[in-house]
């Protein structure tokens, strides 16, 4: 996570507040403000999680 916020716009939510760069899934930087950047990161770990298990059910031949 960025040390220090910017004052910027939220490529999410649009909104005019403090904001940190981050990375996105392309590795391109994006501007988020910090209940954004919450979603995204939660949206983000679920959907590793479910890729990783589908991924362990492939291996082991427990595939859904």
């Amino acid at each position: 996570m960025a040390t220090t916020p910017l004052t910027g716009q939220c490529v999410s939510c649009d909104e005019n507040t403090p904001t940190f760069l981050y990375h996105s899934r392309d590795l391109k930087k994006i501007e988020l403000c910090v209940e954004c950047y919450d979603a995204y990161l939660a949206n983000e770990m679920t959907q590793y999680w479910k890729d990783h298990i589908q991924e362990e059910e492939r291996r082991s031949g427990k595939a859904s």
